[in-house]
Protein backbone atom coordinates (compact mmCIF):
# COMPACT_ATOMS: atom_id res chain seq x y z
CA UNK A 1 0.00 0.00 0.00
CA UNK A 2 1.17 3.53 -0.67
CA UNK A 3 3.04 4.80 2.35
CA UNK A 4 2.28 7.83 4.49
CA UNK A 5 5.62 9.61 4.46
CA UNK A 6 7.19 12.29 6.57
CA UNK A 7 7.80 15.53 4.62
CA UNK A 8 11.57 15.17 4.82
CA UNK A 9 11.37 11.85 2.97
CA UNK A 10 9.08 12.80 0.11
CA UNK A 11 9.98 13.84 -3.41
CA UNK A 12 10.66 12.09 -6.70
CA UNK A 13 14.14 11.03 -5.54
CA UNK A 14 12.49 9.12 -2.69
CA UNK A 15 10.49 6.99 -5.15
CA UNK A 16 13.62 6.38 -7.23
CA UNK A 17 15.29 4.89 -4.16
CA UNK A 18 12.39 2.79 -2.89
CA UNK A 19 10.36 1.49 -5.82
CA UNK A 20 11.44 -2.06 -6.66
CA UNK A 21 9.15 -3.06 -9.49
CA UNK A 22 6.31 -1.60 -11.57
CA UNK A 23 4.05 -2.91 -14.31
CA UNK A 24 0.67 -1.93 -15.75
CA UNK A 25 -1.17 -3.20 -12.65
CA UNK A 26 1.04 -2.86 -9.59
CA UNK A 27 3.88 -0.88 -8.06
CA UNK A 28 5.98 -2.62 -5.40
CA UNK A 29 7.67 -0.42 -2.79
CA UNK A 30 10.44 -1.28 -0.36
CA UNK A 31 9.12 0.39 2.79
CA UNK A 32 11.90 1.55 5.16
CA UNK A 33 11.58 0.47 8.78
CA UNK A 34 9.56 2.82 10.94
CA UNK A 35 7.36 4.31 8.22
CA UNK A 36 3.59 3.95 8.47
CA UNK A 37 2.11 2.21 5.42
CA UNK A 38 -1.52 3.12 6.11
CA UNK A 39 -3.29 6.40 6.77
CA UNK A 40 -4.91 9.49 5.29
CA UNK A 41 -1.56 11.16 4.55
CA UNK A 42 -0.92 8.66 1.75
CA UNK A 43 -2.97 10.67 -0.76
CA UNK A 44 -0.63 13.66 -0.38
CA UNK A 45 2.19 11.67 -1.98
CA UNK A 46 0.40 10.55 -5.13
CA UNK A 47 1.47 13.66 -7.07
CA UNK A 48 5.12 12.94 -6.36
CA UNK A 49 4.69 9.28 -7.29
CA UNK A 50 3.03 10.30 -10.57
CA UNK A 51 5.87 12.74 -11.39
CA UNK A 52 8.44 10.04 -10.75
CA UNK A 53 6.54 7.47 -12.84
CA UNK A 54 6.15 9.79 -15.81
CA UNK A 55 9.86 10.64 -15.77
CA UNK A 56 11.46 7.30 -14.95
CA UNK A 57 9.26 4.51 -16.28
CA UNK A 58 6.92 6.26 -18.72
CA UNK A 59 3.72 5.06 -17.02
CA UNK A 60 0.55 7.10 -17.15
CA UNK A 61 -0.38 9.00 -13.96
CA UNK A 62 -2.82 7.31 -11.62
CA UNK A 63 -5.41 8.32 -9.07
CA UNK A 64 -4.99 7.26 -5.44
CA UNK A 65 -3.72 3.64 -5.53
CA UNK A 66 -6.11 1.01 -4.24
CA UNK A 67 -5.02 -0.74 -1.02
CA UNK A 68 -4.28 -4.44 -1.42
CA UNK A 69 -2.17 -5.52 1.56
CA UNK A 70 0.21 -4.15 4.16
CA UNK A 71 3.17 -5.72 2.39
CA UNK A 72 4.27 -2.60 0.59
CA UNK A 73 2.27 -3.00 -2.61
CA UNK A 74 -0.02 -0.51 -4.34
CA UNK A 75 -2.42 -1.54 -7.08
CA UNK A 76 -2.86 0.88 -9.98
CA UNK A 77 -6.51 0.03 -10.77
CA UNK A 78 -9.59 -1.34 -9.03
CA UNK A 79 -9.83 -4.62 -10.98
CA UNK A 80 -6.20 -5.43 -10.17
CA UNK A 81 -6.85 -4.56 -6.53
CA UNK A 82 -9.74 -7.04 -6.38
CA UNK A 83 -7.67 -9.76 -8.04
CA UNK A 84 -4.70 -9.36 -5.71
CA UNK A 85 -6.93 -9.09 -2.63
CA UNK A 86 -8.49 -12.42 -3.57
CA UNK A 87 -5.03 -13.96 -3.89
CA UNK A 88 -4.16 -12.82 -0.37
CA UNK A 89 -7.45 -14.06 1.04
CA UNK A 90 -7.11 -17.48 -0.60
CA UNK A 91 -3.42 -17.67 0.44
CA UNK A 92 -2.18 -17.93 -3.13
CA UNK A 93 0.39 -15.25 -2.30
CA UNK A 94 3.56 -16.54 -0.65
CA UNK A 95 5.18 -14.22 1.90
CA UNK A 96 8.77 -14.83 2.99
CA UNK A 97 10.59 -12.98 5.76
CA UNK A 98 14.12 -12.84 7.10
CA UNK A 99 14.67 -12.45 10.82
CA UNK A 100 17.75 -11.91 12.95
CA UNK A 101 17.07 -13.88 16.10
CA UNK A 102 18.77 -14.21 19.46
CA UNK A 103 20.03 -17.75 19.98
CA UNK A 104 21.04 -20.76 18.00
CA UNK A 105 10.20 -26.71 14.49
CA UNK A 106 7.14 -26.17 15.49
CA UNK A 107 4.09 -23.89 15.28
CA UNK A 108 1.45 -23.30 17.91
CA UNK A 109 -2.08 -21.94 17.88
CA UNK A 110 -2.44 -18.29 18.82
CA UNK A 111 -4.96 -16.78 21.21
CA UNK A 112 -6.17 -13.16 21.19
CA UNK A 113 -7.21 -11.20 24.28
CA UNK A 114 -7.78 -7.43 24.27
CA UNK A 115 -5.48 -6.97 21.30
CA UNK A 116 -2.62 -9.02 22.78
CA UNK A 117 -1.50 -12.31 21.31
CA UNK A 118 -0.16 -15.41 23.05
CA UNK A 119 0.34 -19.15 22.54
CA UNK A 120 -3.11 -20.59 23.17
CA UNK A 121 -4.41 -23.95 24.36
CA UNK A 122 -8.12 -23.13 24.61
CA UNK A 123 -10.78 -23.83 21.97
CA UNK A 124 -10.74 -20.12 21.11
CA UNK A 125 -7.15 -20.26 19.89
CA UNK A 126 -6.65 -19.81 16.14
CA UNK A 127 -4.49 -22.14 14.06
CA UNK A 128 -1.23 -20.50 12.98
CA UNK A 129 1.48 -22.10 10.84
CA UNK A 130 4.99 -20.88 10.12
CA UNK A 131 7.77 -22.65 8.22
CA UNK A 132 11.29 -21.74 9.24
CA UNK A 133 14.76 -22.43 7.85
CA UNK A 134 18.13 -21.64 9.39
CA UNK A 135 20.15 -19.63 6.86
CA UNK A 136 23.26 -19.02 8.97
CA UNK A 137 24.51 -18.52 12.52
CA UNK A 138 27.15 -16.15 13.79
CA UNK A 139 30.45 -17.79 14.79
CA UNK A 140 31.16 -15.04 17.35
CA UNK A 141 27.82 -14.13 18.95
CA UNK A 142 24.45 -15.77 19.75
CA UNK A 143 22.74 -14.50 16.58
CA UNK A 144 21.13 -16.44 13.74
CA UNK A 145 19.42 -15.57 10.48
CA UNK A 146 16.15 -17.39 9.78
CA UNK A 147 14.03 -17.58 6.65
CA UNK A 148 10.33 -17.63 7.54
CA UNK A 149 7.34 -18.52 5.37
CA UNK A 150 3.84 -17.60 6.51
CA UNK A 151 1.01 -20.06 5.89
CA UNK A 152 -1.39 -18.06 8.01
CA UNK A 153 -1.28 -14.34 8.70
CA UNK A 154 -2.34 -13.75 12.29
CA UNK A 155 -1.31 -10.71 14.31
CA UNK A 156 2.30 -10.95 15.54
CA UNK A 157 2.43 -14.58 14.41
CA UNK A 158 6.13 -14.61 13.55
CA UNK A 159 7.13 -12.77 16.72
CA UNK A 160 5.12 -15.15 18.91
CA UNK A 161 6.33 -18.34 17.23
CA UNK A 162 9.97 -17.30 17.39
CA UNK A 163 9.87 -16.07 20.98
CA UNK A 164 7.64 -18.74 22.51
CA UNK A 165 7.93 -21.80 20.26
CA UNK A 166 11.54 -21.70 19.07
CA UNK A 167 12.73 -19.61 22.05
CA UNK A 168 14.71 -17.41 19.68
CA UNK A 169 13.16 -13.92 19.91
CA UNK A 170 13.68 -11.49 17.07
CA UNK A 171 16.51 -9.06 17.73
CA UNK A 172 14.95 -5.80 18.89
CA UNK A 173 11.58 -7.29 19.86
CA UNK A 174 10.93 -5.91 23.33
CA UNK A 175 7.27 -6.92 23.50
CA UNK A 176 7.56 -10.70 23.57
CA UNK A 177 10.85 -10.98 25.42
CA UNK A 178 12.20 -9.05 28.39
CA UNK A 179 15.63 -10.64 28.57
CA UNK A 180 18.64 -8.40 28.08
CA UNK A 181 20.83 -8.50 24.98
CA UNK A 182 23.89 -10.74 25.27
CA UNK A 183 27.15 -8.91 25.93
CA UNK A 184 28.68 -10.78 23.01
CA UNK A 185 26.16 -9.15 20.67
CA UNK A 186 26.62 -5.69 22.20
CA UNK A 187 30.41 -5.93 21.79
CA UNK A 188 30.44 -6.70 18.07
CA UNK A 189 27.80 -4.32 16.71
CA UNK A 190 25.74 -1.23 17.40
CA UNK A 191 22.02 -1.82 17.88
CA UNK A 192 19.63 1.03 17.07
CA UNK A 193 16.85 1.78 19.53
CA UNK A 194 13.25 0.78 18.80
CA UNK A 195 14.25 -1.30 15.79
CA UNK A 196 13.11 -4.89 15.25
CA UNK A 197 15.11 -6.90 12.72
CA UNK A 198 12.33 -8.59 10.78
CA UNK A 199 12.41 -8.00 7.02
CA UNK A 200 9.68 -8.71 4.44
CA UNK A 201 12.07 -10.27 1.93
CA UNK A 202 10.02 -11.83 -0.86
CA UNK A 203 6.49 -11.69 -2.23
CA UNK A 204 5.33 -14.28 -4.76
CA UNK A 205 2.01 -13.99 -6.58
CA UNK A 206 0.21 -15.38 -9.59
CA UNK A 207 0.19 -13.42 -12.86
CA UNK A 208 -1.11 -14.23 -16.33
CA UNK A 209 0.06 -13.75 -19.92
CA UNK A 210 -2.45 -12.71 -22.55
CA UNK A 211 -1.23 -15.28 -25.07
CA UNK A 212 0.74 -18.52 -25.28
CA UNK A 213 0.25 -22.09 -24.04
CA UNK A 214 1.38 -21.35 -20.47
CA UNK A 215 -0.51 -18.23 -19.44
CA UNK A 216 -0.11 -18.64 -15.68
CA UNK A 217 3.23 -17.92 -14.00
CA UNK A 218 4.53 -17.12 -10.52
CA UNK A 219 6.15 -13.71 -10.14
CA UNK A 220 8.52 -13.25 -7.20
CA UNK A 221 9.67 -9.80 -6.09
CA UNK A 222 12.50 -9.69 -3.56
CA UNK A 223 13.25 -6.62 -1.45
CA UNK A 224 16.90 -5.95 -0.49
CA UNK A 225 17.87 -6.15 3.17
CA UNK A 226 18.04 -2.73 4.86
CA UNK A 227 21.54 -1.36 5.42
CA UNK A 228 21.42 -1.55 9.23
CA UNK A 229 20.23 -5.19 9.01
CA UNK A 230 23.05 -5.96 6.57
CA UNK A 231 25.63 -4.21 8.77
CA UNK A 232 24.72 -6.33 11.80
CA UNK A 233 24.94 -9.52 9.72
CA UNK A 234 28.42 -8.55 8.54
CA UNK A 235 29.54 -7.53 12.03
CA UNK A 236 28.36 -10.93 13.28
CA UNK A 237 30.03 -12.87 10.46
CA UNK A 238 26.75 -14.00 8.91
CA UNK A 239 27.12 -14.43 5.14
CA UNK A 240 24.24 -13.54 2.83
CA UNK A 241 23.18 -14.59 -0.66
CA UNK A 242 23.24 -11.75 -3.20
CA UNK A 243 19.48 -12.07 -3.83
CA UNK A 244 18.91 -10.98 -0.21
CA UNK A 245 21.42 -8.13 -0.43
CA UNK A 246 20.28 -6.60 -3.73
CA UNK A 247 16.78 -8.02 -4.10
CA UNK A 248 15.61 -10.05 -7.07
CA UNK A 249 12.91 -10.46 -9.70
CA UNK A 250 12.06 -13.93 -10.96
CA UNK A 251 9.47 -15.84 -12.99
CA UNK A 252 8.84 -19.43 -11.90
CA UNK A 253 12.14 -19.38 -10.01
CA UNK A 254 14.21 -17.99 -12.91
CA UNK A 255 15.86 -14.56 -12.59
CA UNK A 256 14.65 -11.90 -15.02
CA UNK A 257 15.26 -8.16 -15.48
CA UNK A 258 11.83 -7.38 -16.90
CA UNK A 259 8.42 -8.91 -17.58
CA UNK A 260 7.42 -7.97 -21.15
CA UNK A 261 4.00 -9.65 -20.90
CA UNK A 262 3.04 -7.19 -18.15
CA UNK A 263 5.14 -4.22 -19.28
CA UNK A 264 6.99 -4.82 -16.03
CA UNK A 265 10.44 -3.61 -15.05
CA UNK A 266 12.84 -4.27 -12.19
CA UNK A 267 13.87 -0.81 -10.96
CA UNK A 268 16.18 -1.51 -8.02
CA UNK A 269 19.81 -0.41 -8.30
CA UNK A 270 22.50 -2.73 -6.82
CA UNK A 271 23.48 -2.14 -3.23
CA UNK A 272 26.39 0.22 -2.50
CA UNK A 273 27.63 -2.03 0.29
CA UNK A 274 29.74 -4.91 -0.93
CA UNK A 275 31.16 -7.95 0.81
Amino acid sequence: MLQALKPARTGTSYWARNVLYADRSIIVLNKPAGLVCQGSEASENVGELNSWKAKEIKLQPLSLPYPVHRLDKASRNSSAARQFSQQFQSRVVEKTYLALVRGGEKSDALEFNDGRVSIGESCAAKFAATDWELIASSPIAPLSLLKLTLHTGLKHQLRIHLANSLHTPILGDNLYTRSSISEKIAKITRLPEKRMFLHAAQLTLSRYRKTGPNKHFRLRIGAPIPKDFLTICRDAGISLDRIYVDGDLSIDGRHVDNVPDLEGRWLRKPSVLRS
